[in-house]
């Protein structure tokens, strides 16, 4: 009886050793990848950190023949990143047409660094960075099926800091819980925002070399979308929208604050 549990174990034994070879083979190329000072092509899920929190943008690395290049992605926005290095485990890139850089420590399939944005007054702004290859969602990484439908024009008063108001105008586009969309103001476009909605609640962001947006709003008990906006690191202003298909910006030099 004992021969034949014995003989029991020794074939469960043979039998789970290839198992525990791969596992730790596993372990091994994964502990490697992660220590990896190699740049991985790919598409990575990258954030920035904003006092309002996460700013997330789509960031794509590609080997050309000149080199790596990256492309920023906000819904059907592609901007192309040319002039990156990568070397010694770190990447650097100055984006298109400015002089604000990113600068990353390259761990494996993981970045993690800055980006540094000049602002007004020739003043910069660093925003701490993180980005992970093989991740594709953008704020969730399971999407809601029960949301609010927020597609259309709508109608917008902007609030700062200081109790200044301005108008403007938000027209969304939404399929299923992603939404994308603009938003006029007196200042300027705020164009490619890429989100989506959760339930109630609207997120949209977007950072292309130049800004950094990040709006979260809620839609109230009226029907009206309530939240705030937060530009790059100091840039903050509550907001307040209704539905109106015919809102126009008032583009008069009496609606620029």
């Amino acid at each position: 009886m004992a021969s034949g549990s014995n003989s029991r174990r020794s074939r469960a034994a043979r039998l789970a050793a290839p198992v525990v070879a791969l596992l730790v083979a596993l372990v091994v190329v994964a502990g490697c990848e992660s220590r990896s000072r190699e740049l991985q092509p790919g598409s990575y899920r990258a954030v920035l950190e904003l006092p309002g929190g996460e700013l997330p943008f789509g960031l794509d690395i590609a080997r050309e023949e000149s080199g790596f290049v990256l492309t920023l992605v906000n819904g059907e926005e592609r901007v192309r990143v040319t002039e990156v290095t990568a070397a010694e485990g770190r990447l650097t890139a100055t984006m298109p047409g400015h002089d604000n850089t990113l600068s990353a420590e390259i761990r494996g399939k993981r970045l993690r660094g800055e980006v540094s944005l000049l602002s007004t007054g020739g003043k910069r702004q660093v925003l701490p960075l993180r980005a992970e290859e093989g991740q594709l969602w953008r704020f969730f990484a399971q999407p809601a099926t029960d949301n609010v439908d927020v597609a259309g024009r709508w109608e917008v008063q902007f609030t700062s800091d200081s109790g200044q108001q301005s108008a403007g105008v938000a027209e969304f586009t939404q399929a299923f819980e992603r939404v994308t969309g603009t938003i006029l103001t007196p200042t300027g476009d705020h164009r490619f925002l890429a989100g989506e909605v959760r339930g109630d609640e609207l997120y949209l962001s977007r950072f292309d070399g130049a800004s950094a947006f990040l709006y979260k709003g809620k839609i109230d008990a009226d029907g009206r979308l309530v939240g705030e906006y937060w530009s790059g690191k100091t840039g903050h202003q509550e907001f307040r929208a209704e539905r109106n298909p015919d809102a126009v910006l008032d583009t008069s030099p009496t609606a620029t604050p």
